[in-house]
C-alpha cells in the first residue's frame, strides 16, 4: 500500500435502534483508522434517520488496513454503544472510491442496530521520482 490521503464522508444513518426508554436515539458516529486517534460526528437529537454530512481528511502512511465505525447513542452520563463495523481498505486502495451503506452490529447480540452511509476516497501520494520516470518526452 502507498502513502496518501483518505477523504471520509459520513453522510447519514438509517434504522438506528433506540436504547432510551423515552424517545428515539441521539446518534453520533466515532471512527478511526488503525493506530490513529478517534474522530466523531456531531450528535443528532431524537432520530432514527440522522443526517451528519461530516467530512474529514486522514493522512495515510501506507500501513492502514481498516476504517472502524462505531455508532453510539448520546446520553447524559455516558453514551450507549449501539454497534460497530469495520471497512477493509484493500478494495479502496485498488478502486480509489467507495460509496456504501454499512451495517452496524451490536457487540452483544450481533444484530443490526442501524446503517451508516459512507463515501470514501483514496488519493495516493505520487512520488516525484516515479512521476519523472513515467513522463514521456
Amino acid at each position: 500500500m502507498k502513502k496518501g490521503t483518505l477523504h471520509v464522508r459520513i453522510l447519514e444513518g438509517r434504522n438506528v435502534k433506540e436504547t432510551d426508554l423515552i424517545g428515539q436515539a441521539d446518534p453520533f458516529v466515532e471512527f478511526w483508522i488503525d493506530g490513529q486517534e478517534k474522530q466523531k460526528t456531531e450528535t443528532r437529537k431524537n432520530t432514527d434517520t440522522p443526517v451528519w454530512l461530516h467530512e474529514t481528511t486522514i493522512p495515510l502512511n501506507g500501513n492502514e488496513n481498516n476504517l472502524y465505525i462505531r455508532l453510539l447513542d448520546k446520553d447524559l452520563l455516558r453514551s450507549d454503544d449501539l454497534g460497530e463495523t469495520r471497512v477493509d481498505l484493500a478494495q479502496l486502495y485498488q478502486h480509489y472510491f467507495l460509496d456504501s451503506w454499512v451495517s452496524v452490529r451490536s457487540p452483544k447480540s450481533k444484530e443490526s442496530t442501524g446503517e451508516v452511509h459512507l463515501v470514501l476516497e483514496y488519493f495516493p501520494k505520487v512520488d516525484h521520482h516515479e512521476r519523472l520516470a513515467n513522463r514521456a518526452f
